[in-house]
């Protein structure tokens, strides 16, 4: 009986499997990485690098850097991760995705924001501004408009300086931030591809010289299928303008890179009144009575 009992118990000690070395390493490398994560968590809160020191901003003309701090809610001390998401990629991206929506309803100047935390102890806010290319009237006073026809400010009083008016186009509405909606619209994104022409021109100008041909256009007008007319400012001569009548707006780019040329080389101060007619294939300038 004892020799029956002790050659089961034998039997059954036999049959405890030996423990898997793999396992073991496997456990081990484990609590290796939840250690590495938790040693991770607390250089994350406790380290002096991952707190704000320093707010940055680039991009700002037309928006005061100071106000967009101010307005981002953001300060020094605080947590670098304290403000971060507004969705997946911002968050991983290391973006403050809530703030930018914030900032970019409270700034009609604004076309893109991105605030972003870099390491270490910094914050940076990039702006991509839009650039104003024209004002037109409306009932209170002008609203001016970028590049896309939107509106990034609502003047009342004197109409804004170095922007050109753009005339003869009723507005049904405009609120900042928006596209401006009128009853010619098709004019209005005429007046806009001109504009457009004219500061490219300037941004891409190689000449040493530091002439601008946009601050001095003082008015656009597009006359319903017929052609559009532009008045510039000639910085040559005291107090004389010259007005130009443009067609096709299919090589637009050209034709507003020799105006500015052009005009900074003062070609048109010798020129009597008249206007010049640029809707051709060649460039006249005809008297007043011809």
């Amino acid at each position: 009986m004892r020799e029956e009992f002790g050659a089961a118990a034998g039997k059954r000690k036999a049959e405890i499997p030996a423990q898997d070395p793999g396992k073991r390493k496997k456990r081990i490398l484990l609590l290796l990485i939840l250690l590495a994560i938790l040693i991770a968590g607390i250089l994350v809160v406790t380290l002096p690098q991952m707190y704000i020191t320093r707010i940055e901003t680039d991009g700002c003309q037309s928006i005061s850097p100071d106000d967009l701090i101010r307005d981002s809610g953001l300060v020094t001390g605080e947590h670098l991760f304290r403000n971060l998401g507004g969705g997946i990629i911002p968050f991983f991206s290391l973006r403050y995705g809530n703030i930018e929506y914030s900032l970019l309803k409270e700034y009609p100047y604004a076309d893109n924001i991105t605030v972003q935390a870099v390491f270490p102890s910094t914050v940076r806010i990039h702006v991509v501004e839009r650039k104003k290319i024209g004002y037109i009237a409306v009932p209170d006073g002008y609203a001016v408009l970028d590049t896309d026809g939107y509106c990034v400010e609502l003047v009342s009083g004197d109409p804004p300086g170095n922007v050109p008016i753009i005339e003869g186009l009723p507005v049904e509405s405009a609120a900042l931030g928006h596209k401006a909606v009128l009853s010619e619209s098709r004019e209005l994104n005429s007046c806009i591809t001109v504009l457009g022409a004219i500061v490219a021109a300037d941004e891409n100008n190689s000449e040493a010289d530091s002439y601008s041909l946009m601050p001095n256009v003082l008015s656009i007008r597009s006359i319903k299928g017929s052609s559009i007319f532009l008045t510039i400012r000639l910085e040559g001569v005291s107090s004389k303008t010259l007005l130009i009548k443009l067609g096709s707006l299919k090589d637009i780019s050209d034709a507003m890179t020799w105006l500015r040329y052009a005009a900074s080389k003062n070609s048109f101060d010798s020129l009597g009144d008249g206007y010049l007619d640029m809707s051709g294939e060649e460039y006249t300038f005809c008297p007043t009575g011809t």
